[in-house]
């Protein structure tokens, strides 16, 4: 064996992305799913207040992440109940060290 160093563990990282202003997005049944590569899509719901949340704060290993993030509502466009999802976002890059 032997060998210098430790193995660092998961990092704790905050991402954050512009906010959608659409009304249905900032409401009860919207909200964001944020696509981390290599790992399940990420529901940020709206719970309170005045828009949904623009942040969240995952744990990852090292290595470069691309990640997009795109709004949802419950209502679609035509006032269905079907829900809708916006195009994804511009791709974020990410590097944890």
């Amino acid at each position: 064996g032997g060998g210098g160093g430790t193995p660092t563990g998961p990092s704790s990282v905050t991402i954050a992305w512009d906010a959608n202003r659409e009304s249905g997005v900032n409401r009860v049944g919207g909200g964001y799913q944020v696509t981390i590569s290599g790992h399940p899509i990420i529901d940020v719901p709206y719970v309170s207040g005045p828009a949904a949340p623009t942040s969240i704060t995952v744990s990852l290993q090292a290595g470069r992440y691309s990640i997009t993030v795109r709004a949802y509502a419950a209502l679609d466009s035509q006032g269905g109940n079907t829900g809708s999802l916006s195009t994804d976002s511009q791709v974020l890059h990410l590097d944890v060290p």
